[in-house]
């Protein structure tokens, strides 16, 4: 047996185990019959050295008796025939073989007819060990007696033995008298045998012992023993040879089927169980375990495709990868690649078809052929499945022949067209989704999210040199859409964002690389900035186009743009920096007089971090003690005397001064910091109102205070307002707060419910700066207000604008018809007051009387009436 074949059972399981069950049946019956062979042989052995030892005993001592015959016989003939006299006998050549000394005796004088006495034997021992014993012979014949000495040779001759010790004893034999080997063995067999010599002479009986060793190894190379032993081994060996054979022929099959299954956990199913020889139960779970494996095989194989297809899709991978996956997964299994996935858009004159290319990639083929029912929009037939159609999309297999019904080709192919309608199905809900994340609703332009992308993709087409020459990045905000939304509500105002949409489209839209709405009435256009400057040119178009009147009817109205232009690579290599610098730019058109195109410039943004830096400033001036509040009196138009003041609060910062209040005020109200900052001004005012209220010399009675439009729309002003009023006891009609009359018409019925409630608790309105823009007259016999504050532009037009004073005029017989106040701020000249005093305005504000200052700079102002004050401060 090869040692090849002796390792591969020694390693198997079932080989070890098989092998142990030959060894014990093979083992077992082998020494069992060993043994039993062995003692049947021994048994056997002793009786034969038994038997033989008797028969021995038998011989020798017949011998023994015949050789004393024949002596007794040759003595008979000496006493006879020899002569008369006594002595020695001369031994001739038949005496000199048996005795070895022969002696005549005198006759005896014996009566006639007396009997002849019996041979008589005398046996002296030997005097020395292994020495035979003396055996003589006494004979009467005759009268004559006759003594012969036996010699050793003849009597004793037949008791040598090779194999047998012979002993004689006897009553005359001190010693026994042993010949042959010696034999010691404790398994030596002993056989006895008496001699009985009556009735032919005159001696007791000897016993004549044979010993003999019942021991094969006398006759043959090895013991008996050792010969079973060694032909037990040898029909051992022979048995398992044997045996090995048919391990082997048992254990080959298992081993092959052990290497599959091990393969198979490794997750290989490609490897086959291949046994040779008949057919066999094993050959037979041969082939249904190739069976099953390429079964199970083929299943992960689907299992992790179709996975791979779900981790594509939820990762929104491209449909082509999707397909690719599939693809790979058909070519590997059919050896083919005409399967492919052919896609028809409604907007594609012909469908594009995806197969496998030959680095494994999605191939993309263009205007492939279709029948005639495939162009009448019919589902595909022969060897074409369908997938999905959505829209104007439809998506199909393409197959080089059908999968058989019911097989398993079918059912995979229906797994991935599943998968594949999936796809498309997540494709292009995606690209709805990210069509609805970039894009504006409203305008059908880039919101903020996919106008960021579309400059970060022009940079990277810039920063390539692969597309265009750097572009420029134009901010545009209307002007006067603030005030057409306010007075004509939201869906005014979304027809004018559509209508300046379609005039961008129409003015830029050829050369714009993107267009969007990032927020309410801003628009940004991206163009490329040739050498040239013709960009320029287009942005000027879509200035001249938004001048036009825009008419949403019954309404004609009127629009401009202040725009910002950032230019790449100069003015910022991001989109935040292009957008932000664009962004400041513009802000500089709006604050420069509107309706202006203004490039960024280095000193914007150095502006604008100064602008930044005083933002953070402000949320530290409350607790820094830099706040501080001042009052402009208000007098009586008719008697000139102070009637009342307004609270106005001033920034006085550490390093800049003065900031101020149209700058830090709209800080404020970007960054919140107004809710605080207006109820510690209203906290300040009112405590400063009950101090003057306790001083009789103090004719103040009546305080305003500006009202932001956030303070309004804060649900926990109105408790904080309360709290402050019964914790400086201030009666109704003490306290008015001002607010703009864009901040109320933005929502007309909070407003309304707002400010009923805090006339409700005496608190008096004002609406400020009113005639600013576009007044919606419908509203104001709906807001609860009770003063009406003349804007300060239009006192400084008296007499300069000619229409300045016929507004005044409507604005003060508007207010007297609904019962209201009237109050006139900025009034700076006497001729001023004198026309306001004319127009019966209620009450004057401005320098004239005097400019806002401290409550202690106050006291000099009280006594004055009719007329100004010597010096105003």
């Amino acid at each position: 047996m090869r040692l090849t074949a002796a390792h591969a059972i020694l390693q198997s399981r079932v080989g070890r185990q098989l092998l142990a069950t030959f060894f014990v049946l093979v083992a077992l019956p082998v020494v069992t019959v060993s043994l039993l062979a062995y003692q049947l042989t021994e048994y056997a052995l002793q009786q034969s050295a038994a038997q033989l030892g008797s028969e021995l005993a038998k011989t020798v001592g017949i011998q023994v008796i015949d050789r004393l015959r024949a002596g007794e016989r040759l003595l008979t003939r000496v006493a006879l025939f020899e002569g008369d006299g006594a002595g020695p006998v001369m031994l001739d050549p038949g005496l000199e073989g048996v005795f070895s000394a022969v002696e005549r005796q005198a006759r005896t004088a014996l009566p006639e007819p007396v009997p002849h006495p019996p041979t008589a034997l005398h046996i002296t021992g030997a005097s020395q060990p292994e020495a035979a014993p003396t055996v003589e012979m006494v004979v009467t014949a005759g009268g004559v007696v006759v003594r012969g000495r036996f010699t050793a040779e003849h009597l004793w001759e037949n008791a040598q033995s090779g194999t047998h010790r012979i002993c004689f004893s006897g009553p005359q034999l001190a010693t026994p008298f042993c010949q042959g080997v010696e034999q010691q063995s404790a398994q030596a067999v002993q056989t006895q045998r008496e001699i009985f010599f009556a009735p032919y002479f005159d001696s007791p009986p000897w016993t004549v012992v044979t010993t003999v060793r019942p021991d094969l190894r006398r006759y043959f190379p090895i013991g008996v023993a050792a010969l079973v032993g060694n032909v037990a081994a040898i029909a051992f060996l022979l048995a398992l040879i044997a045996s090995s054979v048919v391990l082997r022929r048992l254990t080959q099959p298992l081993d092959a089927l052990t290497s599959g299954t091990r393969a198979v956990l490794r997750g290989d199913f490609t490897g086959q169980v291949r046994i040779h020889g008949k057919r066999s139960e094993f050959t037979d779970l041969a082939d249904s375990f190739n069976v099953m494996a390429d079964e199970v095989g083929r299943d992960l194989a689907l299992f992790r495709v179709l996975a791979q297809m779900d981790q594509a899709i939820i990762e929104q991978q491209p449909f082509d990868e999707v397909v690719r996956l599939m693809l790979l997964h058909l070519q590997a299994r059919r050896q083919d690649g005409a399967t492919g996935v052919v896609l028809w858009s409604s907007e594609a004159a012909d469908p594009r078809l995806l197969t496998l290319a030959p680095g494994g990639g999605a191939l993309q083929q263009e205007g492939i052929d279709v029948d005639s029912a495939e162009a009448a929009g019919h589902p595909p037939a022969g060897h074409d499945l369908p997938v999905a159609q959505l829209g104007g999309q439809r998506v199909w297999l393409r197959l080089p022949q059908p999968p058989a019904p019911g097989s398993r080709a079918e059912r995979e192919l229906g797994a991935f067209r599943q998968r594949l309608a999936v796809a498309l199905h997540a494709e292009q809900h995606e690209r709805q989704l990210r069509e609805r994340a970039t894009h504006d609703s409203l305008t059908g332009l880039l919101n903020r999210l996919g106008l960021l992308e579309a400059i970060e993709q022009q940079i990277r087409a810039a920063t390539d040199g692969t597309a265009q020459p750097p572009f420029a990045v134009v901010y545009m905000d209307l002007d006067g859409f603030k005030e057409i939304n306010d007075a004509f509500g939201h869906s005014v105002g979304d027809r004018v964002l559509r209508e300046v949409a379609s005039r961008l489209h129409r003015a830029a839209g050829p050369r714009a690389l993107a267009m969007a709405r990032p927020a309410g009435d801003e628009f940004v256009f991206v163009l490329p900035a040739d050498a040239a400057g013709l960009f320029r040119a287009d942005i000027d178009a879509v200035m001249q186009s938004l001048r036009q009147p825009v008419s949403v009817p019954p309404h004609l109205l009127d629009l401009g743009a202040s725009l910002g232009v950032a230019l790449f690579p100069a003015h910022g290599a991001t989109p935040d920096e292009l957008l932000g610098h664009a962004d400041l730019a513009m802000y500089t058109a709006k604050a420069a007089g509107r309706n202006l195109l203004v490039e960024f410039q280095p000193a914007l943004a150095a502006g604008q971090a100064e602008r930044l830096a005083l933002r953070h400033d402000l949320h530290h001036a409350l607790a820094a003690q830099q706040m501080f509040v001042v009052f402009q009196p208000r007098v009586g138009a008719r008697d000139r005397h102070v009637a009342s003041v307004e609270a106005l609060v001033r920034w006085r910062h550490p390093e800049k001064g003065m900031v101020p209040p149209d700058t830090f005020i709209a800080m404020a109200e970007e960054s919140g910091l107004i809710l605080e900052l207006g109820l510690w001004v209203l906290r300040q005012a009112l405590q400063q109102l009950a101090r003057w209220r306790a001083d009789p010399r103090v004719p103040v009675r009546h305080l305003s205070v500006n009202l932001s439009p956030l303070q309004l729309a804060d649900p926990g002003f109105p408790a904080a307002l309360h709290a402050l009023m019964d914790e400086f006891a201030i009666e109704p009609g003490e306290l008015e707060l001002e607010i703009t009359e864009g901040a109320l018409i933005q929502d007309v019925d909070v407003a309304v419910e707002r400010l009923s409630a805090l006339r409700a608790r005496g608190v008096a309105i004002a609406l400020d700066d009113f005639g600013v823009g576009y007044s919606a007259m419908r509203y104001l016999n709906r807001l609860p207000f009770d003063t009406l504050k003349i804007d300060k532009s239009f006192v400084f037009a008296f007499g300069v604008d000619r229409p300045a004073l016929a507004i005044a005029t409507a604005i003060v017989a508007l207010a007297k018809a609904l019962d209201k106040r009237v109050v006139a701020e900025g009034v700076e000249t006497q001729m001023q007051a004198d026309l306001l005093q004319a127009l019966e305005v209620n009450e004057l504000q401005g320098y004239l009387f005097g400019k806002p200052q401290t409550a202690a700079e106050l006291a000099r102002l009280w006594g004055a009436v009719d007329g100004v004050p010597p010096s105003p401060a």
